[in-house]
């Protein structure tokens, strides 16, 4: 199996600390915030690990160059931040032949059940699955019934289903069949324009109350 960690951003809310070193090289608990995500990728299975940089980016790299993981890991460096989206376009050549991979972001800690999400997944099969919860956001998304991704919320509907999105994905690698162009765009635009141009099917799947942090955010970092 393998996997994505999205680590290009500026980390732009961590500024104090981003400013000599990339956000997955902050500290959380005395360790680089990126080396949470690839022992909990490593415990999962997953034996080839695919990381964007682009801020600091040679300090990612020396990183990878100089630790020992137990796995495959690759950087690929953005010369111009491709977002998101277009960061998973990116990395085509290591997933274009799967039947799908994962995408988690660097600046986040979970103990979400990933092997439950992976059979959800498999057993529907859409173009992709993404983690979402009933939590307080600033920022929801909407689904149907069916927990079919719908939307960006433009407010709080109660008649609806609406969850916040905690930064974890499964896709398919018919992503890089859609001929998207490789450009900075978000992961959630991309998945809009599949659903509205080619059919098809994006879902969420509700985590339920399992811890989330978002380690972008100062006082969760030092927490």
């Amino acid at each position: 199996m393998k996997a994505m960690i999205l680590s290009a951003g500026f980390g732009t809310r961590l500024k104090h600390y981003t400013k000599t070193i990339p956000k997955a090289l902050v500290r959380y608990r005395n360790k680089p915030m990126i080396s949470y995500q690839i022992e909990l990728l490593k415990k999962l299975g997953v034996d080839e690990i695919v990381v964007n940089a682009h801020h600091h980016s040679h300090k990612l790299t020396e990183y990878f160059t100089h630790n020992k993981f137990g796995v495959d890991g690759y950087v690929i460096i953005e010369e111009e931040i491709l977002g998101t989206g277009g960061g998973i376009l990116n990395a085509e050549q290591f997933f274009r032949d799967e039947d799908f991979f994962l995408v988690i972001n660097v600046d986040v800690e979970t103990n979400m059940d990933f092997e439950r999400m992976i059979i959800y997944h498999q057993s529907l099969n859409p173009l992709a699955t993404i983690a979402v919860q009933n939590r307080i956001s600033k920022r929801y998304l909407d689904f149907d019934d069916d927990m079919k991704l719908t939307g960006r919320a433009k407010k709080i509907d109660h008649s609806i289903n609406q969850f916040a999105f905690n930064g974890v994905h499964i896709i398919s690698g018919r992503i890089f069949k859609l001929g998207l162009e490789l450009k900075y765009q978000d992961i959630l635009d991309i998945y809009f324009k599949a659903i509205r141009e080619n059919n098809e099917v994006v879902r969420g799947y509700d985590v339920g109350g399992c811890k989330f942090k978002d380690l972008g955010k100062i006082e969760n970092l030092l927490s």
